[in-house]
């Protein structure tokens, strides 16, 4: 018999697993979509910087309703919490580290990913999509 998985338990298992990789010391950029679920999953124990291209180092976990700051939000406009220390920036810093190497990993969405590697594009022209700093553009 055979167990149906829900969208929810799927996303969390697949992000629980990438947290898995993680190690003492990371730096790890989180880009949007199942990603930004990462930062739920990683072990306390485990001291990990991680960065949200619109200009946060030191995410913590997703907000709650209780705890959620409507000026603090991840790559994808969802709410998140932030660790003591974390430090803020603009996105021209933020994509400085990035580009500068400066991280360990990046962990990136996709909705598809062929033998050798290519990720397919997630943006469908003419569609709105939701970037970062919670603007909509339209391609």
């Amino acid at each position: 018999m055979t167990t149906q998985l829900d969208k929810h338990t799927i996303r969390r298992r697949i992000a629980w697993r990438v947290a898995q990789e993680m190690r003492d010391g990371d730096i790890v950029n989180l880009g949007i979509g199942l990603p930004t679920l990462v930062a739920n999953e990683v072990d306390k124990e485990v001291e990990i910087l991680m960065q949200a291209e619109n200009g946060l180092l030191g995410i913590d976990n997703l907000a709650t309703e209780e705890n959620a700051d409507p000026d603090l939000v991840n790559a994808g406009a969802q709410p998140i919490t932030a660790i003591e220390g974390s430090c803020y920036f603009d996105s021209a810093a933020s994509f400085a580290i990035i580009r500068g190497g400066h991280v360990d990993s990046t962990v990136l969405g996709a909705l598809q990913v062929d033998e050798q590697g290519n990720l397919a594009n997630w943006i469908i022209p003419g569609k709105m999509v939701l970037a970062w700093g919670a603007r909509w553009i339209s391609w």
